[in-house]
């Protein structure tokens, strides 16, 4: 907070500089004139009615803004108006007038800009709207043709509002956690149960209505539901209580005899075998090199995008400048989602479409997972940074670090096919990298590390990829 009021001022300055030179305050409040001329007369400027339908899209509360007189804007506010009119002046004044502006270099200039001062970590809250609109039912659908006027309140079918209360986001809030209102915590024990087991105890966790599966141990979810509530809600207690069952501690081993009676495990006779998250896939890869940033909070970054993937978004119009330093190794649940060019590990694995609400994701296994942990830039990385890890903490012989690699990736000791599978391999990379030798400087660059011998650690990179590589890895068994 003190550097970001410490270069306020500063920045105020340089950017109230900027938008003058390019004649923005003018060109501006001709803009707003003319678009809200747009929005009470659709039909009569085509390009401003475009103008207006993207304020009111692109611009959180960007009706409101406009429609706000200037001077009682807040600084926020006009800025983010004024940012909206300078990305998006093109659309009606055409191309040629936006670049002969020069509003692209202007636009450059103030990213720049903002680039160079610490920024405000800013968190949402919710307040009532002193003027809320009435709502009223529309005859046959149509905007134009409003019928009578309808107030807030839940489906006749379920319990009523508390009587004289008020139809507030509080009243809603306290009418969804009531203890006349059993459905909230089920679903919510349901969803925790769901991560656990990877199914829940009703299966359709998106839909607990008639069209959904009916659930497989109906007084257990009764139970855990009631056991939340009693609880104050408290999440962790509900977690505990799941995770230190005899149920969660089952091996996932499958018996014979179940197979063909309960092939998918409904009946919770062992535990299941799940594959890691989209986002816990390249946690885990970096955790076990070593390069796992755990910091929690802050903005989104953008880990190293394999080569092409950039140039497929739309027009060419995705920048995508890879995080640098310690924002480079964050975890997934921080990657920045570009709507047009997905990160491709995200959608390889299985990550929701950020456009819609995801209740239960899929898992899927295709060919194009092994090929993303085999030759994605992070995974290679990792890879690399494991094999100098390896090198460097235990300095004994190729037999013992596999063992310590094995515990590394996996929590376990190698078998013995599985080591001496390793030590042929290992020999191969030696005797492929002998006759190979501008090979070491691709599989293992950095050749300037103290006590790691750049040939040697070439060679257990191979290793590494494949430990890396393996479905027991990403797999919670």
């Amino acid at each position: 907070m003190g550097t970001y009021l410490q270069g306020k001022p500063e920045y105020d300055k340089k950017r109230k500089a900027l938008l003058a030179e390019y004649k923005v305050p003018e060109l501006q409040a001709d803009w707003e004139r003319k678009t809200l001329a747009a929005a009470a007369n659709p039909g009569t400027d085509v390009p401003y009615d475009v103008a207006w339908d993207t304020v009111v899209k692109m611009v959180d509360g960007g009706k409101e803004i406009l429609r706000l007189d200037p001077s009682q804007r807040t600084q926020k506010q006009q800025e983010k108006l004024t940012d909206h009119f300078v990305g998006f002046y093109m659309i009606p004044v055409g191309k040629e007038r936006y670049e002969e502006l020069k509003f692209p270099e202007l636009k450059e200039k103030l990213e720049k800009l903002e680039a160079e001062y610490p920024g405000l970590s800013e968190a949402q809250t919710i307040a009532e709207n002193p003027g809320s609109p009435k709502t009223h039912i529309l005859i046959r659908g149509d905007y134009k043709q409003p019928g009578i006027e309808v107030q807030p309140g839940p489906l006749a079918v379920l319990n009523p509002l508390p009587q004289d209360a008020r139809p507030t986001r509080l009243t809603l809030a306290r009418w969804l956690v009531s203890k006349d209102n059993p459905l909230t915590p089920r679903v919510t024990v349901n969803r925790m149960w769901q991560e656990f087991f990877g199914r829940g105890l009703v299966e359709t966790s998106e839909d607990f209505g008639t069209r959904g599966e009916p659930p497989t141990h109906a007084k257990l979810l009764d139970w855990l539901a009631m056991e939340f509530m009693a609880n104050d809600w408290n999440v962790k207690k509900v977690h505990k209580l799941i995770v230190t069952s005899a149920t969660y501690r089952q091996s996932s081993q499958t018996r014979k005899v179940l197979e063909s009676r309960d092939p998918y495990n409904k009946l919770l006779a062992r535990q299941s075998r799940l594959r890691l998250p989209a986002e816990l896939v390249r946690d885990a890869a970096l955790a076990t090199s070593g390069l796992l940033n755990p910091e929690i909070g802050g903005k989104s970054v953008r880990p190293p995008l394999p080569a092409g993937v950039a140039e497929l978004g739309y027009a060419g119009s995705v920048k995508w400048k890879a995080s640098v330093g310690p924002d480079r190794y964050r975890r997934g649940l921080y990657i920045f989602f570009q709507r047009t060019t997905p990160y491709p590990e995200l959608m390889t694995f299985d990550a929701p479409n950020s456009l819609l609400s995801c209740s239960r994701r899929e898992r899927s296994t295709t060919p194009l997972q092994a090929l993303n942990l085999m030759n994605d830039p992070v995974f290679f990385e990792a890879a690399q940074v494991l094999a100098a890890r390896i090198m460097r903490e235990t300095p004994g012989s190729v037999s013992d670090r596999i063992d310590y690699a094995f515990k590394l990736c996996l929590a376990r000791a190698p078998r013995p096919q599985e080591k001496d599978r390793l030590l042929n391999y290992y020999r191969q990379q030696k005797e492929i990298l002998g006759q190979e030798p501008e090979s070491i400087d691709t599989l293992f660059p950095a050749n300037n590390l103290e006590g790691v011998n750049a040939a040697e650690a070439a060679a257990w990179v191979g290793i590494t990829r494949v430990l890396l590589n393996l479905d027991e890895f990403i797999t919670r068994g």
